[in-house]
């Protein structure tokens, strides 16, 4: 019972803090509104954040992500919208 009660002090302690990049659009920039506004299907967001990638996925997926490289990741990204882009 003490080790439970120790490791949840210590998980207590060591939580995870994850900041977000969240700005009023009164302070928002041209240039941020811009890019905002060209994101509109996530691609940009998908293509930087790994965490945004995997939230996409379905459950299946996220756990076979784990072995995946950044290289696989962006080569998949990559591929997926030559191949809209040649869709007619």
């Amino acid at each position: 019972m003490a080790l439970l009660r120790r490791a949840a002090a210590v998980g207590g302690a060591a939580r995870r803090f994850s900041s977000t990049a969240v700005v009023s659009s009164s302070a928002e920039t041209l240039s941020q509104k811009a890019w905002r506004w060209a994101d509109i299907t996530g691609f940009y967001t998908k293509w930087h954040s790994r965490r945004a990638w995997i939230l996409d996925l379905d459950p299946p997926s996220r756990a076979a992500s784990v072995m995946m490289t950044e290289y696989e990741r962006k080569l998949l990204l990559w591929l997926t919208f030559v191949n809209f882009c040649f869709m007619p």
